[in-house]
């Protein structure tokens, strides 16, 4: 989600109409946003984008990218304005594209159409595009300006952004809490802490991640589904992180594997560096080298990802797992439930993090709390510049 999952949604600013007119540019912008949304958990690893089309203050067409290989936004747009696109403004919150790929590049089409303006919010970092879509446009003598409601195209793409610019899945860190910051009693329970609101919104976060990942101490306390039973949306990938996979006992997502999807992220020796899917369950498995402390080395873990097609994770825990990937600062939205309980002793939701003073403390930004039910969610993005 960008803001999309809970609160801080891109309205559904209705603008469909000949006869409407008075759009501010933030609205129209806001529309396109919200058009590029219907296709989340659908484009990947295409971005998501919305368009629309405007004439003499009235909007005329709309499109949004539906999925790889099909049509760009900009396109669907132009096909429905048809002629009427000549002379058009067209607001877009991602610059258009320069190349060819699966489709024509986006630039050739709005040149044709005549459309004498582009608005659009953030750079496509794609090496293909990059600026040079923008280029195109403005040497074809198409007036170009960018930057509108920018911070919130990005947010909505922030996963397109993550595994273009830095070559790596998004990580969504996900923590369920008492309001005195444990994830289990000090004898392991821990179902449930949040509330039925707060477990669909979970599954939702899952239906847009690619993977799912768990420790195996997690793996072995709650023997996990990590499913999206509760709301609609394909089950992603479930990662095991485990440093001997044949320690692992027999589970759901062990015996439950018809889809194919668990696997299992081990430096056990015994797979001497390779990665297969010969176990009779059908299992895959990843050989992740070590790293200093001899744990599973989580940025060859995010690699091996990389190279499977995984473009973003939900790690659910538990708390050793999610200390990890903080104190590697390879976390890129953190996002923590709390329930309206205290349990006192018991399991800390995050362990030590080697913090001696306050201002080694880890920062966020762009930080929201939205109420679900009973519970309250944080969202925030780590700032690992400090």
């Amino acid at each position: 989600m960008a803001y999309g999952s809970l609160g801080r949604f891109y309205p559904e600013v209705s603008l469909w109409g000949f006869f409407m007119t008075g759009f501010s540019q933030k609205e129209l912008m806001t529309r396109a946003l919200s058009l590029a949304q219907k296709g989340r958990g659908k484009t990947l690893p295409n971005p998501m984008v919305g368009a629309v089309l405007v004439k003499k203050g009235k909007v005329i067409a709309e499109g949004y990218h539906k999925g790889p290989g099909k049509p760009h936004a900009e396109i669907e747009a132009i096909k429905k304005a048809d002629k009427m696109a000549k002379g058009a403004t067209l607001y877009v919150n991602l610059e258009p594209c320069c190349h060819i790929g699966r489709t024509g590049p986006c630039t050739d089409s709005i040149v044709e159409a005549g459309i004498k303006k582009v608005v659009y919010a953030v750079i496509d970092p794609n090496p293909q595009v990059n600026g040079k879509g923008a280029k195109t446009l403005r040497r074809a003598g198409v007036e170009v300006t960018n930057g509108l409601l920018s911070k919130e195209a990005a947010r909505l793409n922030e996963v397109y952004l993550e595994i273009t610019e830095n070559q790596r899945p998004f990580v969504t860190l996900k923590l369920a809490q008492s309001l005195d910051g444990r994830i289990a009693t000090s004898g392991g329970d821990s179902k449930w802490i949040s509330g039925e609101a707060s477990r669909k919104y979970v599954h939702r976060l899952r239906a847009e991640s690619d993977a799912v990942l768990v420790g195996a101490g997690t793996f072995k306390k709650d023997n996990p589904h990590l499913t999206t039973r509760l709301t609609k949306g394909k089950n992603p990938y479930r990662i095991i992180v485990s440093t001997g996979w044949s320690s692992l006992e027999n589970s759901h997502l062990i015996n439950d594997n018809s889809d194919f999807k668990t696997i299992v992220a081990t430096s056990d020796e015994s797979l001497n560096g390779n990665s297969d899917t010969s176990n009779e369950n059908g299992l895959t498995f990843w050989s992740i080298r070590k790293d200093s402390q001899g744990r599973v080395d989580l940025r060859d873990l995010l690699e091996k990802a990389k190279l499977f097609g995984v473009n973003s994770i939900l790690v659910e825990g538990g708390a050793e797992i999610a200390t990890s990937f903080l104190k590697a600062k390879l976390v890129d939205k953190y996002v923590v439930i709390t329930a309206p309980i205290i349990i006192g002793k018991g399991i800390d939701s995050v362990g030590d993090l080697g913090t001696d003073l306050i201002n080694e403390a880890i920062h966020f930004n762009d930080v929201y709390r939205v109420q679900n039910g009973s519970d309250e969610i944080f969202v925030g993005y780590p700032d690992w510049s400090k």
